[in-house]
C-alpha cells in the first residue's frame, strides 16, 4: 500500500508545482496552465529514458524535436557527455529504400523512429511495418524483409541468442530465422477464441500491464518457449460503442465482469524447432479459477518459473516446472487476509539462489532464498518499502534498490550487503529519485525532483558521490511568476498512517 500512497502523493506534488514560492511579479492564469498555444512550460525538457549500454561506459539517448520533426539517437559517454550518432541514419534509410515495394518516404520514416526494438547486444533491430517484419543490423548496407503476409504480425521479439525472431500471426506462435528468412509455426489451431502466446484483455489489462499482449517467454538458451494458451469461450461478450466517428461503430469483445467466468488458461512449453507442446501440470488447482500471473525461466533453462494466484488474489504460489515432463512443484505460498500483489520475477544469483520481493509483513522487502525455496534471510526490513530491486554486485556482495526508508512519499536509492547489514542511502538530496544503474554497478543516473524543482538529471558513482550533472534543467519561467507556497500535511488514519 505504501507504493500507492507514494504515487498519489506525487500526483498532488505535480499539481502543487504551479504553486511554489518564488519572489517574482507575474500572476498565474488559467491560460498559463491549460491554453494549448499560450501555456507556460514549467517542467522544462530534461532527457528521459536514458538507457545504459552493455559496456557500462555509455548510454543511449533519444532526442526528439517535435517542431522540427527530427529524431536523434545518440551514444553518450556517461563521464564526459561526449555524444556520437548511435547509427548512420542515411545508411539505414538507403538500406530500406532499396527493398522492393518500399517507398522513399517510408524508408525515411523507418530510419528516424523514436524507438526501436533491439537485440540484447543493441546491434540490430526488428521493425514491424505495414503488417510485415524487417531486420536491420546497425551500420549495414542491407535491410532484410522477414515476412510477407496480408495480415499483421504482433508481439515480435528477438531470441536471446539474437538469431531468431518470434511473433504472433493469426493467434499462433511463429518463428523466423534471420539468416535464411525461413519461418515456421509452433502452434496451429489459434483463433479469436483460442489465443496462443497472446494475452486477452483481462490478462494484459489486469496482470501483465496495459498494452502488453505478449504471452510467451524464451528460455535463456533459446531452445524452448513457454507460453499461455487462453481459451476465451467461457467469457461473455461486451459491446462498446465508438461515438467519435460521424457514424457510430460498435466493437464486440470478450470482457468478464465481476463474477462472470474468466478465460481458461494453460501453460505450455514447446521446442523452438517445433513439435508437440508439453503442458505444465496445474491439476492441483483444478476446481477453482486461477490466474497465471508471471512466467519466466531459471538461468540454466532447466525449469519454468511461474506464479499462480486464485481469482480473489488472496494467495500466490511460486512454482517451478520441468519443461520435459510438465511436473510442477510449489516452492512457497504468499498469503494475506486481504490481497496479494502480483510480484516481480525472482532475481537470480550465480549460485542458483534468488532474491524475492514480498509484502508478507505489510511492508515490501527483499528476501534471499535458496534454489530449493528455503529462506536464507530477510535482506531488508523495517517500517518502509523496498520498492525496486535494481540488481546485485555479486563480487562485492552489494544489493542495489530504491525504497522509502528516508521518506514515505519519496523514493531514494540505497545499497545493502547481501547479508542484510550496512543499509546505505546513496541519494542525499531531498526529493524523489528515479535511478538507473549501469550493468557494472559503478554508476547510476538519477532523475531528481521535489515540490519546487522540476526533474534534474545527474550521474553519480555508486558510493553516492557526484560524477557529472547531465542536465540541471533550469526553468526560467519559474523565476517570472509570483506563486504560492506548497505545504505537505499529514492526516492520521485509523491504522496509524
Amino acid at each position: 500500500m505504501q507504493r500507492y500512497m507514494i504515487g498519489i502523493a506525487w500526483i498532488l506534488i505535480s499539481v502543487c508545482l504551479a504553486s511554489a514560492t518564488f519572489a517574482q511579479d507575474k500572476m498565474l492564469t488559467i491560460d498559463d496552465i491549460f491554453d494549448p498555444v499560450k501555456k507556460v512550460d514549467f517542467s522544462g525538457a530534461p532527457p528521459s529514458g536514458l538507457r545504459w549500454l552493455s559496456d557500462s561506459t555509455h548510454y543511449l539517448q533519444t532526442k526528439v524535436d517535435t517542431k522540427a520533426r527530427t529524431t536523434q539517437h545518440l551514444k553518450v559517454n556517461a563521464m564526459t557527455g561526449e555524444a556520437t550518432p548511435f547509427y548512420d541514419v542515411a545508411k539505414m534509410e538507403a538500406a530500406f529504400a532499396a527493398l522492393p515495394g518500399m517507398s522513399a518516404e517510408d524508408a525515411r520514416r523507418i530510419a528516424r523512429r523514436s524507438t526501436y526494438q533491439m537485440n540484447d547486444a543493441r546491434t540490430a533491430t526488428v521493425i514491424n511495418f505495414a503488417n510485415d517484419l524487417f531486420y536491420y543490423e546497425f551500420g549495414s548496407d542491407k535491410a532484410v524483409r522477414l515476412t510477407s503476409t496480408a495480415e499483421e504480425e504482433v508481439g515480435e521479439e528477438f531470441s536471446p541468442n539474437g538469431r531468431i525472431i518470434s511473433y504472433i500471426y493469426k493467434y499462433n506462435i511463429h518463428l523466423v530465422d534471420i539468416a535464411t528468412q525461413r519461418s515456421w509455426a509452433l502452434t496451429s489451431d489459434g483463433s479469436e477464441k483460442l489465443l496462443y502466446g497472446r494475452l486477452d484483455w483481462v490478462y494484459q489489462e489486469e496482470l501483465y500491464g496495459r498494452g502488453n499482449f505478449k504471452g510467451y517467454w524464451w528460455s535463456p538458451d533459446s531452445s524452448k518457449i513457454a507460453y499461455l494458451r487462453i481459451d476465451e469461450s467461457p467469457v461473455k461478450l461486451f459491446t462498446v460503442v465508438d461515438h467519435i466517428p460521424h457514424l457510430q461503430e460498435s466493437e464486440v469483445t470478450p470482457y468478464p465482469k465481476a463474477g462472470d467466468p474468466n478465460p481458461f488458461v494453460k501453460l505450455g512449453v514447446v521446442s523452438a524447432a517445433g513439435g508437440a507442446t508439453r503442458w505444465i501440470d496445474t491439476f492441483k488447482y483444478d476446481g477453482g479459477e486461477f490466474l497465471i500471473v508471471r512466467v519466466g525461466w531459471t538461468p540454466d533453462s532447466k525449469k519454468v518459473c511461474y506464479q499462480l494466484q486464485n481469482r480473489e488474489q488472496t494467495w500466490l504460489d511460486l512454482n517451478f516446472a520441468d519443461p520435459s515432463t510438465g511436473r510442477s512443484e510449489t516452492l512457497f505460498r504468499e498469503t494475506t487476509k486481504a490481497w496479494v500483489s502480483v510480484l516481480e520475477e525472482p532475481y537470480w544469483l550465480k549460485d542458483g539462489s534468488f532474491l524475492w520481493l514480498s509484502e508478507r509483513t505489510g511492508w515490501q522487502h527483499i528476501y534471499h532464498y535458496s534454489t530449493e525455496g528455503t529462506l536464507i534471510r530477510q535482506v531488508t526490513n523495517g517500517k518502509w518499502e523496498a520498492d525496486t530491486l535494481h540488481g546485485v554486485d555479486e563480487a562485492k556482495g552489494l544489493v542495489y534498490l530504491s525504497g522509502t526508508e528516508h521518506s514515505p512519499i519519496a523514493l531514494h536509492a540505497y545499497r545493502v550487503k547481501l547479508d542484510g547489514s550496512g543499509l546505505e542511502r546513496l541519494t542525499q538530496m531531498e526529493g524523489n529519485h528515479r535511478v538507473s544503474f549501469n550493468p557494472a554497478f559503478t554508476h547510476f543516473i538519477d532523475y531528481r525532483s521535489d515540490l519546487t524543482t522540476p526533474t534534474q538529471v545527474r550521474l553519480f558513482k555508486t558510493d553516492g558521490s557526484l560524477a557529472r550533472a547531465i542536465d540541471e534543467n533550469r526553468v526560467e519561467a519559474l523565476k517570472q511568476y509570483k506563486l504560492g507556497k506548497p505545504e505537505l500535511l499529514q492526516v492520521k488514519t485509523r491504522d496509524g498512517f
